[in-house]
């Protein structure tokens, strides 16, 4: 069979095992002035104006999200879903991406724009998002084990929804690294495809047999955090652990110099954000610090702060600090900071995961190393 022939098995066969699958709302785009989809047998439905219509054939279909333009939408004050579009085939176009499942746009409240959303099944949308998170050629026991972890992730907030979107927000999660970042339906490969099957329902669950989000990342440096550590929120279950599997892989330990006038800018922001407190001098001087504190402690003036380093890369943002693991030192007025990882540390460690499927641990194994206080459960 030719490879296209291939693929459009593989498509038939993973679209037709997903009857029972929730769907989920996942944001694809924001603050749209115009949106173009296109697709065959397309069925729109004007929500504001309760009217739906059908095309037959190949059809392109405009949608003008600026108020006051020629055929423009009429968006409310609130946020509500204008419109929405679906096709038998599965597939519609947006761009250059093809997406499975209902397109919809929402009305973006104060804004002259739409945002785009994609109502998916949830295994849909984790075969695409395999691919995004890790890599779609990874060995599968590592995407197996990351398609747990983000089918945790998306579960947790469907529940948490209870069915009826926030009035704020009319979608399950974002497709960026404020939750996590999937893709369209071209992004799925065989391999997306398996993981997304064998592990078809399966999520993780603390001692109490409650469900929470399961988080990941990207390399934990040496050693994986707790939320509470970063966030400062308890998730039940999670225990920081030792991870020496992802120190020879990936992106190398990296170096920062700041200038002190920068960091203590910073410091000021998170001393008022997070601790209700202020700099009374900018003269700081840094304590001695190791990369396992998870805190900062420095004098500014006679008075002696502790940050905690993972507010401080809040503020920072991920460029000046990739990882929560590191260590600040100041000499001859200048600030130098020393780290270790990528991403924010806590749970999964995604080239730990890696590097554990190539010694030949399942992705039971790998869950159970991040995650030794949580257990599996089959949901649906």
């Amino acid at each position: 069979m030719h490879k296209t022939g291939c693929f459009l098995f593989s498509f038939l066969w993973a679209t037709t095992s997903l009857a029972s699958v929730p769907t989920v709302k996942v944001l694809i785009a924001k603050s749209l002035k115009q949106v173009v989809l296109e697709g065959t047998d397309l069925q729109k439905t004007i929500h504001t104006q309760k009217r739906s219509e059908s095309y037959l054939g190949r059809k392109s279909i405009s949608f003008n999200c600026a108020p006051g333009r020629a055929h423009s939408l009429k968006l409310p004050r609130n946020p509500i879903l204008v419109a929405s579009l679906k096709s038998p085939t599965g597939l519609i176009s947006w761009g250059k991406n093809k997406y499975q499942g209902e397109l919809q746009l929402l009305a973006t409240p104060g804004a002259e724009s739409c945002d785009l959303v994609n109502d998916i099944p949830l295994e849909a949308y984790l075969r695409t998002l395999l691919s995004k998170e890790m890599n779609g050629t990874w060995p599968l026991e590592a995407l197996k084990a990351q398609a747990v972890a983000a089918r945790t992730y998306a579960y947790d907030r469907l529940l948490k929804s209870h069915g009826i979107m926030d009035e704020k927000k009319l979608y399950h999660l974002e497709s960026s690294e404020r939750d996590q970042v999937s893709g369209s339906f071209f992004d799925m490969t065989e391999k997306t495809l398996r993981a997304s099957r064998e592990t078809e329902g399966e999520v993780l669950v603390g001692p109490s047999g409650r469900i929470s989000p399961a988080f990941f990342h990207s390399k934990c440096g040496g050693k994986t955090l707790r939320p509470d550590q970063v966030w400062g929120g308890v998730e039940e279950g999670y225990r920081s652990v030792n991870c020496t599997f992802c120190q020879k892989t990936g992106m190398k330990d990296w170096q920062q110099k700041l200038k002190p006038m920068k960091l203590t800018g910073m410091i000021d922001q998170v001393l008022k954000r997070y601790y209700s407190e202020a700099l009374d001098s900018k003269n700081i001087k840094l304590m001695p610090d190791t990369l396992h504190n998870s805190e900062i402690r420095l004098y500014a003036g006679d008075r002696l702060h502790i940050v905690k380093k993972s507010y401080l890369r809040n503020m920072a943002g991920r460029e000046t600090l990739p990882s929560n693991y590191f260590v600040m030192n100041q000499k001859d007025g200048e600030i130098t900071v020393e780290g270790q990882g990528y991403g924010h540390g806590v749970g999964l460690c995604q080239l730990g995961a890696l590097e554990l499927a190539k010694r030949g641990y399942d992705y039971h194994q790998i869950l159970s190393f991040y995650f030794p206080r949580h257990r599996m459960k089959k949901v649906y």
